[in-house]
């Protein structure tokens, strides 16, 4: 029984590492957060960076271990990947940056719903002329149509 302790705790952290998007950051996320918290407690969550730093601030208050450095990655990787979403049909280009859009992207979602109308889904937002679609779609959960 004590052989399979370490099995099932690293089939745990994978099924856990499973539902969070890749990118910088995840890795200090789950080696710092990963071992109190599953998936389940962000995943289907949301908020601003400043909610994102509170919830953080608490938990390095109550014993989370990590640098000034780590806890700011983590801040960062929270906020991309379980930001605020955003409304594509009725956001500012301002707002469409939050989605890791340049202003000449932010800009182009903002013609192509001017110029031929709603943006229905994932689908059609990946079609506007003028955007990288690769970069936005580890995201694409933020987006609202």
């Amino acid at each position: 029984m004590l052989l399979l302790t370490p099995v099932m705790a690293l089939s745990m952290v994978s099924m856990n590492a499973q539902g969070f998007p890749e990118g910088p950051g995840k890795s200090t996320f789950e080696n710092t957060c990963g071992g109190c918290h599953g998936a389940d407690i962000v995943i289907g969550q949301t908020g601003t960076r400043e909610v994102w730093q509170d919830t953080v601030d608490s938990m390095r208050g109550r014993g989370a271990l990590g640098t000034d450095d780590e806890f700011k990655q983590i801040v960062n990787y929270l906020t991309k990947y379980f930001g605020v979403p955003v409304n594509v049909n009725t956001a500012p280009a301002k707002d469409l940056e939050s989605l890791d859009l340049t202003t000449v992207e932010a800009a182009a979602v903002v013609k192509y719903r001017t110029d031929k109308g709603k943006i229905k889904d994932w689908d059609d937002f990946a079609k506007i002329d003028g955007i990288d679609a690769k970069k936005v779609e580890p995201i694409k959960s933020r987006l609202k149509f």
